[in-house]
């Protein structure tokens, strides 16, 4: 697989506009932080890739495997650590819509395990930063 790559660019008072391979997302702050509110918070955003994330590459098994997920939910919640300016704790929770055999909850445990983002998030990872 090619390298992620992805950028971001102002396009209101708080508003970012991500953008990658030709799609967008936005973030905002709330009203009381001096924002607009129209969009997730950054951290927000990222729960939400990761339960993206997860549920598609469970989705992906379950089409190869003829398991029934149309309907699945996958919630995640994760605690800030403001003084380390983090999250920390993350908990994912994935409701399938039928009941599972064992076999096909082994299926649906490991592809969830092949989430890049799960995989991010779980290990922890090197960043660099450049102010120019």
């Amino acid at each position: 697989m090619a390298k992620m790559v992805a950028d971001a660019i102002n396009v209101g008072p708080t508003i970012m506009c991500g953008r990658a391979r030709g799609h967008s997302s936005f973030t905002d702050v709330p009203q009381e932080k001096g924002g607009t509110d129209t969009a997730m918070l950054p951290p927000e955003m990222l729960c939400a890739a990761l339960a993206n994330c997860i549920g598609m590459v469970i989705a992906l098994t379950c089409r190869e495997e003829g398991i029934e997920c149309a309907g699945m939910t996958v919630d995640v919640e994760a605690e800030p650590n403001e003084e380390q300016a983090r999250l920390e704790r993350f908990t994912v929770v994935v409701r399938m819509p039928c009941a599972l055999s064992d076999e096909q909850r082994v299926k649906v445990e490991e592809a969830a395990k092949q989430s890049k983002v799960r995989g991010t998030v779980a290990a922890g990872t090197g960043l660099s930063l450049t102010i120019e």
